[in-house]
């Protein structure tokens, strides 16, 4: 099998771009059930969080999808043109493809480097394909191994010291806007995870009061109870706007709930006061023209990125740390998997060729019905030593290119010349 990955990220693709390709879990649900249906001998899973949307698949080395072909599949979708996507696409095979993965759980791809929430997302990721049956013997070890790198990752390199988290970046924002946060009040709209990890940054300001709204008032009592906040009624959301400093908006809404129509009086309600709003979703909860408005500010999660790439310099050393432990674990991914690959297959040569020198053997003795029990033996030993010459070779090809991680195009060549089946 191949492994592969097509998707797009922070780096390669603007928020208004992201948004459209977002996948949420009933979204990615419905998707994976396609995927298997078009591509039944295929492997995938769909990673989405509001800075990238990939699909890894793995396909038999003459099957499909291609990487071109998983591009289109991801633009039909999400009901988008292909070509007007392909450009923020990237792409990658085998070790390349790996690698990112394990660059990517390990949060050495993130915006924010050693924040530790993509770790769960792939986690999650990696449980939704296996409930619909989307990965099976290839995706499902990879991403597991992915896991263990990542621990690996945080555990014997800096990379998690003074974590970074969207939150603390979201905060520096908040901090540069406001001197004190005392007299402040923060409310938070939706339950998204994003939404939750700002809010516990910016409650270590202390600000005055925390109210939190939800579409259901229930998810938002619970919420407000655990911050030991103050639930509110969700149609009065204008009116809390209105009257808060911080917003921050993580909600799965496909339309932004914040508009210029909407809120077009509100510097004027608050008397010209500053309004910080934070929109953490994707797609976005805030139209971007409301920064327009004079003394409101809207940073989406794009604007993350500028802190966050002031801080990535801090962090060098702990990233050229962690991508040499990336690599080493690459290498050892690809040598272990050749390895028991090409086990089974040297297994099923042999049996071939022994089928087929005792069939020869049988032949060769009706033929010579005066050979007697000497021959007979002489003969099998010349079968035993022809074998085992001519294995020699192949053996030690797949051996050598098990070692570099590059053995799965012998084997599966091999295994379409002499037609061999897979051995348990």
């Amino acid at each position: 099998m191949r492994i592969a990955v097509v998707g797009c990220n922070h780096r390669t693709a603007p928020v208004q771009v992201r948004e459209q390709l977002a996948f949420g879990d009933s979204d990615a649900a419905e998707a994976l059930d396609a995927f298997k249906q078009h591509y039944p001998h295929a492997e995938a899973v769909i990673v989405s969080t509001c800075n990238r949307t990939e699909l890894y698949f793995a396909r038999p080395l003459h099957g499909t999808p291609r990487s071109p072909e998983a591009v289109r599949w991801l633009a039909e979708q999400r009901r988008l043109a292909p070509e007007d996507i392909s450009e923020h696409f990237y792409h990658h095979e085998q070790s390349e493809a790996v690698e990112h993965l394990f660059r990517v759980v390990a949060s050495l791809d993130s915006m924010v480097l050693g924040e530790s929430q993509i770790l769960g997302q792939a986690k999650l990721a990696l449980a939704l394909a296996d409930r619909h049956n989307a990965v099976g013997a290839v995706l499902g070890p990879l991403f597991t191994q992915a896991f263990a790198v990542a621990k690996e990752v945080h555990t014997t390199t800096p990379i998690g010291a003074g974590r970074l988290s969207v939150g603390s970046v979201a905060l520096d924002f908040a901090g540069r806007l406001f001197s004190r946060f005392g007299d402040k009040t923060v409310l938070m709209i939706g339950a998204g995870e994003m939404g939750e990890l700002t809010l516990t940054h910016l409650l270590t300001k202390h600000p005055r009061q925390v109210w939190v709204t939800n579409r259901t008032f229930a998810r938002a009592q619970e919420l407000a109870k655990r911050f030991n906040a103050e639930a509110k009624p969700f149609d009065q959301l204008a009116g809390l706007v209105a009257a808060a400093d911080i917003v921050i908006a993580s909600t799965g809404s496909s339309e932004p709930l914040l508009t210029v129509e909407r809120l077009r009086h509100l510097p004027a309600k608050r008397r010209f006061r500053p309004l910080l709003l934070l929109d953490l979703g994707i797609p976005r909860n805030v139209a971007p023209e409301l920064n327009e408005l004079e003394s409101v500010y809207v940073y989406n999660i794009d604007d993350l990125q500028r802190i966050s790439d002031e801080r990535r310099q801090q962090r060098q050393t702990s990233v050229a740390q962690g991508e040499r432990l990336i690599e080493a674990r690459v290498v050892e991914y690809f040598q272990d998997r050749a390895r028991r690959e090409a086990g089974p297959i040297i297994s099923a040569f042999r049996k071939r060729l022994h089928s087929i020198m005792q069939h020869e053997i049988e032949w060769a003795l009706r033929k010579l019905k005066t050979a007697d029990e000497d021959d007979c033996r002489i003969m099998e030993q010349m079968v035993h030593r022809t074998i085992h010459k001519v294995l020699h070779a192949p053996t030690k090809v797949l051996s050598d290119k098990s070692e570099a991680g590059k053995a799965q195009l012998y084997v599966d060549t091999l295994k379409t010349l002499f037609e061999l089946p897979d051995e348990d």
